[in-house]
């Protein structure tokens, strides 16, 4: 069965040489149809490199992310296709234990693998973390994410393509637009690719910080989902009050003390992202 490769890019030069050299060793070429990235208007090298990839290239028909992602499926010609972010290096076996769990398997929407930040970041083992909480973490939805994941074309188009969401999120309204038409996501979580995520502490909580600025906007769009948990103001601003708490026990289980210092901060930014997301969507 072939599948297309998609990924969409802006400024990725510094990473996409790794990527892309990754996803040639991982994926047969006997599976491959087409491989193609949706550039967002990179001012760096991305589309020379992904050119002399042998990656086609599509310019973006909007800008950012749900935008980039529904240029790409506009283009896609197979039964299921393959999404990548330009800073995910996939795991040697994430295409001979991720397809199996969705190709051919009609009730299965998507399917992917987790990915860990490397060892050196500041805040590497927030996601380790959460992997030993999988079954009571956030919603349900850790592993969830559209960088290293397989699609059921038919699927994702059923629920009008990628939802358009204008900072973080995407994966979790997907996650719960494919269940209500019958649809699975699964992870294999023992499938653990590296994301690189250039640009050190301060990228990082800021992509905390967005993270917080989405809550209001996917909570708005997620009204219909009665059994769907939603935290508020007061709920995130003891989640910081307990945060030096909760860091301890954090540092305890994963003996790494860069965590006491790091959760109290991220919980943060959530708070603060979540603040301006509410002025935002009251304007």
């Amino acid at each position: 069965m072939k599948v297309d490769l998609v990924m969409w890019t802006y400024n990725g030069g510094n990473t996409l040489p790794l990527v892309l050299s990754c996803l040639n060793r991982v994926i047969p070429k006997e599976v491959i149809n087409q491989k193609f990235i949706v550039d967002d208007g990179s001012k760096d090298d991305t589309v020379l490199i992904a050119r002399e990839s042998g990656w086609s290239i599509l310019r973006n028909e909007g800008k950012g992310i749900s935008d980039g992602a529904n240029t790409a499926l506009k283009h896609v010609q197979t039964p299921y296709f393959c999404s990548f972010e330009q800073d995910v290096v996939l795991a040697d076996d994430w295409w001979r234990k991720v397809s199996p769990l969705i190709l051919g398997v009609n009730s299965v929407g998507a399917a992917s693998g987790i990915r860990f930040l490397p060892q050196n970041n500041f805040v590497y083992s927030i996601e380790p973390y959460q992997l030993t909480r999988k079954e009571v973490d956030f919603y349900g939805g850790y592993g969830k994410t559209l960088d290293n994941t397989i699609w059921n074309t038919l699927a994702l188009r059923s629920i009008g393509g990628f939802p358009k969401v204008n900072w973080a999120g995407i994966d979790t309204l997907i996650s719960h637009l494919l269940e209500q038409k019958h649809y699975c996501w699964l992870v294999n979580y023992e499938v653990r690719s590296l994301h690189l995520h250039c640009g050190g502490l301060w990228n990082e909580l800021k992509h905390y910080y967005f993270y917080g600025l989405s809550l209001p906007q996917i909570y708005s769009r997620l009204k219909r989902f009665n059994f769907y948990r939603k935290e508020n103001l007061t709920q995130l601003f003891m989640r910081l009050a307990k945060s030096p708490v909760s860091s301890m026990k954090m540092t305890l289980k994963m003996r790494d003390p860069r965590l006491l210092f790091a959760y109290p901060i991220i919980r943060l930014c959530w708070l603060l992202g979540y603040i301006r997301g509410l002025s935002a969507s009251n304007a």
